[in-house]
């Protein structure tokens, strides 16, 4: 009962103290801020789905793992990786070589879907 009647006079508090603040929300801390936090995930979202859908280059070396052709990747602005290629017939080619990868990448699947492969002389 005790409990109760705290957990009341908490929430009246938090209340009157937000009363002239103009923002049912200035009482919580901006982590917990739902419409800011939604706003953020929906531009996070946008601005990943506009890079995967950007052709780019990836230079890096085709080897065999787990018996497919992968790009382990030597730059890409300091940022160095190991992506699946969905083109294997063509990979297959270049095995063992650098190589730029010219293509879009789909991060959530880790795969870079080629559109064209050279060899780096």
């Amino acid at each position: 009962m005790k409990i109760r009647v705290l957990l009341a006079l908490a929430v009246l508090a938090t209340a009157l103290l937000t009363w002239g603040s103009g923002s049912p929300w200035a009482a919580f801390p901006s982590s917990l801020r739902l419409p800011e936090l939604l706003e953020s995930q929906q531009l996070e979202a946008q601005h990943r789905l506009q890079e995967e859908g950007q052709v780019k280059e990836f230079k890096g070396k085709i080897l065999k793992s787990g018996g497919k052709f992968v790009l382990e990747e030597s730059s890409n602005g300091g940022n160095y990786g190991t992506y699946l290629l969905d083109d294997q017939a063509t990979a297959k080619k270049y095995e063992g070589q650098r190589v730029v990868v010219t293509g879009t990448l789909d991060a959530p699947h880790n795969t870079i879907h080629v559109r064209k492969i050279e060899a780096v002389a």
